[in-house]
């Protein structure tokens, strides 16, 4: 039974540490979430500052419910695991409560036993009637391996009794954990519910802005074609800039083998050369390609607002919005970063996107727009988080950052360049 109790031990002990791994990583969820929270209900109170509902508003509303979704969905998780963990403890209980019996009941036997060879032989006689001086050692070796015997299983009674009352305390705090979680559950589902109705009001107050709504839908689409047409314009001038840069490179190296050749001293190999990019620029594509999901947030604070590509309006029915990037709501004054090494080729002033700054990396290119100020200049290198300027603020108190990445003309999702916070 020894055996088997310190079996159980160990198999219980391996399964609170995988519980444990799970819970940590569970409590990193719940931090994580907590810090969405609390950001996004700053900037919720920003946009609060105006008496009127808003977009911004709006879009900072379903931030914090979405937060708040995760977050009792982690906390619905914690308390499975805790669940599990009680049930498995209780188990383990069982099995030592039966253990214990059993132990107790061998115990009682041997006792039994004893007595019964006490009260028939007296030890010493016993010993001293042996035939052989052999035997006689046999017999005080019997008496002694008896005696260890019962005193061994003494101890495993303890130690399982010991084993027995950790268990039961480690349930007890198990179970106190569950109810508190269970309490925080239910605080942060009432927290949710009253979020909902703040949402529901605010749309039912912008549908009947309708009007208004469409007039600042037309103003974005007009200020997206001026900024589409920056960045086209940038971007195939930057790309017949390359060609004539990496033709001539070429041109270069070829004249450069050419005469080495004739000269009998070339150990040259053909190394092919990219006919649009230079050595350089073709290792700086490859670099920033190699960081795909990997790219830090062009602002440190804040969750995306509206989604790459063809979404539909949070309030009119029936109408899309196209997004060349994607939106990041952030706090007043937050400042944006580089997302990547490369050079600033255009700092420029878009009516309804502000300044904007452009990044060339290779053949890719970051987009920041909605700037208030900027802190860059044209043909500047710069490196990753290198800071370009500070996010500029509505007149509805709505700070919200355009963020785009292109490949040449190839307008790419930004969601799926950011690391997932």
């Amino acid at each position: 039974m020894k055996t088997v109790s310190i079996f159980l031990l160990l198999l219980f002990s391996s399964i609170a540490a995988f519980g444990q791994k799970s819970k940590s990583q569970l409590e990193k969820e719940k931090e994580e979430n907590l810090r969405k929270i609390k950001e996004a209900h700053k900037i919720l109170q920003e946009t609060k500052s105006k008496k009127e509902a808003t977009l911004g508003q709006l879009s900072a509303l379903n931030q914090q419910i979405n937060a708040r979704n995760a977050l009792i969905n982690a906390i619905s998780k914690e308390i499975e695991l805790l669940d599990q963990d009680i049930r498995e403890t209780e188990d383990f209980i069982a099995a030592l409560e039966n253990d214990i019996e059993i132990l107790k009941k061998e115990y009682a036997e041997m006792i039994y036993t004893a007595s019964k060879v006490n009260n028939y032989y007296d030890k010493l006689t016993f010993i001293f009637a042996s035939e052989s001086f052999n035997q006689m050692l046999q017999r005080i070796k019997y008496f002694r391996q008896y005696s260890e015997a019962r005193k061994s299983q003494v101890e495993v009674i303890e130690k399982v009794k010991a084993s027995l009352a950790k268990q039961k305390r480690r349930l007890v705090q198990k179970k106190l954990e569950k109810q508190a979680l269970i309490e925080n559950k239910t605080t942060e589902t009432r927290n949710l519910e009253e979020l909902k109705v703040q949402q529901n009001e605010v749309v039912k107050e912008l549908s009947n802005k309708e009007k208004e709504l469409i007039k600042e839908l037309e103003d974005r689409k007009k200020s997206i074609r001026k900024l589409e047409k920056l960045i086209t314009d940038l971007i195939k001038e930057e790309r017949e800039k390359a060609e004539r840069e990496a033709a001539k490179v070429a041109k270069e190296t070829k004249e450069k083998e050419s005469k080495e050749k004739n000269s009998g001293k070339s150990n040259s190999k053909n190394t092919p050369v990219s006919p649009n990019l230079t050595p350089e620029a073709n290792n700086l594509s490859n670099s920033f390609a190699g960081n795909m999901a990997k790219l830090p947030w062009p602002v440190v604070h804040g969750s995306i607002s509206h989604h790459f590509g063809k979404q539909p309006h949070p309030v009119l029915k029936g109408v899309y919005v196209e997004n060349l990037g994607i939106d990041i709501q952030t706090l007043k004054d937050e400042q944006v970063r580089s997302v990547f090494r490369g050079k600033v080729i255009a700092v420029a002033e878009v009516p309804g996107m502000n300044y904007v700054v452009m990044v060339q990396h290779g053949e890719y290119f970051s987009v920041y727009a909605k700037l208030k100020t900027v802190l860059v200049k044209t043909g500047q290198e710069i490196d990753a988080k290198t800071p370009l300027g500070y996010i500029y603020t509505d007149k509805n108190d709505v700070s919200e950052l355009q963020f785009q990445i292109w490949k040449n003309n190839e307008k790419l999702d930004p969601e799926k360049w950011l690391y997932i916070k």
